[in-house]
């Protein structure tokens, strides 16, 4: 990531019928100093690629999900914004699209995870909507508990 990049995401919102959603822990590329924070599946559009074509190579290569793009069917919403780097000088914009899949229960798959996501994710959960909103820890994107309380209401 360079300062002043704009970056586009896909993401997957994955629940389970305990009305609880997938979180991974993870940090930024070191270079950018922010603390680590929780965040969905997901993760950078691939030049030709589209929005959906890249949720689901997310999807499997974070979480050894496989599915259709017709299973996560159309965008849910999504969420734009900056992040300040942790030096106070530099950012970079970004915009996430978000589609959702509700499952069962899996076993977290991480052989298709890059040396970097071995080195960045910490810890992986389910959490509920209000443990969501009362964390002190770090959530990314901005608004993801709005986006959840928008689309799954309790």
């Amino acid at each position: 990531m360079q300062p002043g990049q704009h970056r586009e995401t896909a993401r997957v919102l994955l629940t389970n019928r305990a009305g609880q959603f997938f979180l991974l822990l993870t940090h930024f590329d070191p270079e950018v100093g922010l603390p680590p924070r929780w965040i969905t599946p997901g993760g950078g559009i691939d030049a030709g690629e589209t929005p959906i074509q890249a949720a689901v190579r997310e999807l499997w290569e974070e979480t050894g999900i496989s599915v259709s793009q017709e299973a996560l069917g159309e965008k849910i919403g999504e969420i734009s914004g900056r992040w300040d780097w942790g030096d106070g000088q530099n950012h970079h914009t970004y915009v996430d699209h978000f589609y959702k899949l509700q499952v069962d229960g899996f076993e977290l798959d991480d052989s298709g995870w890059t040396e970097d996501e071995r080195r960045d994710v910490l810890e992986y959960r389910w959490w509920n909507l209000a443990e969501l909103k009362a964390t002190r820890e770090q959530v990314g994107p901005h608004g993801l508990a709005d986006l959840i309380s928008d689309h799954f209401p309790s």
